[in-house]
């Protein structure tokens, strides 16, 4: 292929390339010099017999190109993730969690039933205040004062429970 022909079909070439690279999977800045890489390798090919087909070859090549490119960042995926595990909770942290809730749960039970049915609704079951009111049949102001009762009595032993912790 001459000088001239190729500089004709450059941009159409670089095109393909850019549509190859995307399908394949790079993102925007990566397929554009993947596309730049491509019509450099075509350049270089451009006096080889086997080049009837420059169209293809733009795709083939992009394709390539990207695939490689994948897999030399597809590492850094996998480091990420253990990155990921590494900040996951201590086996100490959970069950430390875990009897903190049951400890939670325990203290919600002993509350009156009013206030444990309501708390129970907002907070387990993620009730608006204006579901709970219409459930219970009482004004979404009446709603508002219990759970800040219920949460009351529920600071104020958590308070005593640190107090006696410290003893």
């Amino acid at each position: 292929m001459k000088t001239d022909a190729f500089e004709k079909q450059a941009p159409r070439l670089r095109a393909i390339a850019l549509k190859a690279s995307a399908n394949a999977g790079a993102d925007g800045d990566t397929a554009e010099d993947i596309a730049q890489e491509t019509v450099i390798r075509l350049w270089q090919m451009r006096d080889d017999p086997r080049l009837s087909n420059p169209d293809g070859y733009a795709a083939l090549i992009a394709r390539h190109l990207t695939l490689n490119h994948l897999r030399r960042v597809q590492p850094l995926a996998i480091d990420e993730r253990q990155c990921a595990d590494q900040t996951s909770p201590s086996p100490l942290d959970i069950m430390i969690q875990r009897e903190q809730e049951q400890w939670l749960l325990r203290h919600i039970s002993h509350l009156p039933p009013t206030l444990h049915a309501v708390l129970h609704m907002r907070q387990v079951e993620q009730r608006g205040n204006d579901q709970i009111a219409a459930l219970l049949g009482i004004k979404e102001t009446s709603v508002k004062t219990l759970l800040a009762r219920a949460r009351r009595q529920l600071l104020e032993q958590i308070r005593q429970q640190r107090e006696r912790e410290k003893r």
